[in-house]
């Protein structure tokens, strides 16, 4: 039995959305995610405490990561020095 190359297929709707969203012109120096094109970053900090109305202490746990990945379960970076798709 010989192998066969399967032809890609074609991208979803979703998928469609995402790469035409990495594709929009932004403002210089505002971070996009590399994997779906997402601006909004999330920091998670463990033991935060309050104190005279501000947030003191805690330890950074993720810093400057994609939100809309994290809600995926996958933790991609958002630092500047990576060049956009």
């Amino acid at each position: 039995m010989s192998l066969k190359l399967v032809p890609p297929a074609d991208p979803s709707p979703v998928e469609q959305m995402r790469k035409r969203i990495r594709r929009m012109a932004r403002p210089d120096g505002m971070l996009q995610c590399n994997q779906c094109g997402g601006r909004t970053l999330l920091t998670t900090v463990n033991s935060v405490v309050i104190r005279n109305g501000r947030k003191t202490g805690g330890t950074v746990i993720e810093k400057d990561i994609c939100a809309h990945c994290w809600r995926d379960g996958i933790i991609v970076s958002m630092l500047p020095d990576l060049k956009p798709i």
